[in-house]
């Protein structure tokens, strides 16, 4: 992936990277469409150890392949170049790729999103129409990354999200306006992930929706 004036240069601590953060690798110089892995652990300065989704069999990487690897944690939209160290079957199948030697990154969001799985619903704007099922995959106080089987709207435009969260045991609705602000096409014919901005979230449900993000959190960190 080529450099640009929006990503700049960043230590790849900095990305704070959680276990099972989805990453997008591909071979250098390979125009077909990257795969999914799962990133698992990071080695100071010398490696990092990447599995394959639940499900999925080990891709076949040559040691010393070149790899491009890009990425969206919720705050960081980032990329980097490395390259394949050898793969592994103990303690379980992962392979170990180079520390990287430059992370380029864009900070898209200042809030810190929690990872989660909610079914939800998107409406494009204006007009609405038919809702679309969507699966919303982490989530902030200012936005989302959800995922959808079919396509709904393009970069920029506005769409309607709703979806449902428990806060104390009770179902609470939250449903805002939205911009895309993160577009990525996903293996398979029609799958995609949007990066939501809400816009003009109702007080209440904001209440609620903080509440929901605090306590999926401190159960994480339990």
């Amino acid at each position: 992936m080529p450099a640009d004036a929006s990503h700049l240069p960043l230590p790849f601590r900095q990305l704070k990277l959680r276990p099972k953060t989805l990453l997008q690798v591909g071979r250098e110089g390979d125009p077909a469409t990257p795969s999914e892995w799962q990133f698992c652990a990071a080695i100071e300065g010398k490696g990092l150890m990447l599995a394959p989704l639940p499900g999925a069999r080990m891709p076949a990487l040559p040691t010393g392949a070149g790899l491009q690897v890009q990425g969206f944690t919720g705050q960081y939209d980032f990329h980097f170049q490395t390259t394949a160290l050898g793969t592994f079957e103990v303690p379980f199948a992962y392979t170990l790729l180079a520390w990287p030697g430059e992370v380029r990154g864009r900070l898209v969001r200042q809030a810190l999103r929690v990872r989660t799985l909610l079914p939800a619903q998107l409406s494009a704007l204006p007009g609405g129409g038919e809702p679309r099922a969507a699966a919303v995959l982490d989530l902030s106080l200012t936005g989302a990354l959800v995922e959808t089987p079919t396509p709904v709207g393009a970069l920029g435009e506005s769409l309607r999200i709703s979806f449902v969260v428990e806060v104390e045991g009770e179902p609470s609705q939250i449903t805002t306006e939205a911009r895309i602000c993160h577009h990525r096409a996903m293996e398979g014919p029609s799958r995609e992930r949007l990066g939501l901005s809400f816009r003009a979230l109702p007080r209440q449900e904001r209440l609620a929706l903080a509440a929901y993000l605090h306590g999926l959190a401190a159960s994480l960190d339990a």
